[in-house]
């Protein structure tokens, strides 16, 4: 799934690619793809892009006439600009109609992705209550041990739980624990305060740097032109057998998904 990374990298190219474009229409090839909200009394479109903003792994645009939409990639979910894309893709799941004859092609080969068409006023009922962000200036070291106080939970899961942080999935919740030195399945509520400013200050470096990289290509992701992302070639533990300073990296599962770690840089 696109974590924080690569969805702001998206974001990012969408954005750009929108800038001097109106959206004519959105046509939907799937059902649930597109989900509309039952206030929107009518069609919205043309409309421009206003303004945007990224929550977790949602990208929200906002358009002329207090209209929104709300992406989310869920796991294969890809926005592909049509210039990138010759051809039709069978996996085709819904299609923005721009001015000029251009498309955005919203492609999803497990079909988990969507789009939601809302009023401005009722983003909240279409959101799901999220956790704070970790590029946030309250991402620190102090607020987390307030977050984590007294929970036994393993770190790994609390940092992917989204109603916690948001943004944060397997790839970098893995990466950014090495990089701090802490053992995965450490008890959230035990970690020292040292620690866990590390945590945040290593989290943050580890997403800008992501982020500057356009995010990672290991299976499905692509960018809006469709090109893959650089920063797979610069994970240190996720998906290795050692880890840089050449210990054998250990495999777990936490919560139903595979954990990469090391026993002797991780404690």
């Amino acid at each position: 799934m696109p974590e924080l990374p690569e969805v702001q990298t998206v974001l990012d190219g969408v954005t750009e690619y929108l800038k001097d474009k109106e959206i004519r229409g959105l046509d939907c090839f799937y059902p649930g793809t597109v989900v509309k909200d039952p206030e929107l009394a009518k069609n919205p479109f043309p409309a421009r892009l206003n303004g945007h903003e990224r929550r977790g792994k949602y990208m929200i645009l906002h358009l002329s006439g207090e209209t929104s939409l709300i992406i989310h990639l869920r796991m294969t979910g890809k926005l592909v600009q049509g210039e990138a894309m010759p051809g039709k893709s069978p996996h085709e799941r819904a299609c923005f109609l721009l001015s000029g004859g251009k498309k955005l092609h919203f492609i999803d080969i497990r079909t988990f992705g969507k789009i939601v068409l809302c009023k401005t006023a009722n983003l909240g009922k279409f959101m799901p209550d999220l956790g704070i962000e970790p590029l946030s200036a309250g991402f620190t070291g102090a607020n987390l041990a307030r977050l984590f106080a007294r929970r036994k939970t393993p770190v790994k899961n609390i940092l992917m739980d989204q109603s916690k942080i948001a943004g944060l999935g397997n790839i970098y919740a893995t990466e950014i624990l090495y990089r701090s030195g802490i053992h995965p399945e450490t008890p959230a509520g035990e970690i020292s305060l040292p620690r866990l400013s590390k945590l945040a200050a290593e989290t943050k470096a580890v997403l800008k740097q992501a982020i500057a990289m356009n995010g990672t290509s290991i299976s499905d992701f692509r960018r809006v032109d469709d090109k893959s992302g650089g920063f797979q070639n610069f994970l240190q533990i996720y998906q290795k057998d050692t880890c840089p300073k050449g210990h054998e990296v250990k495999k777990i599962k936490q919560g139903g998904r595979g954990t990469f770690f090391c026993p002797v840089c991780q404690k």
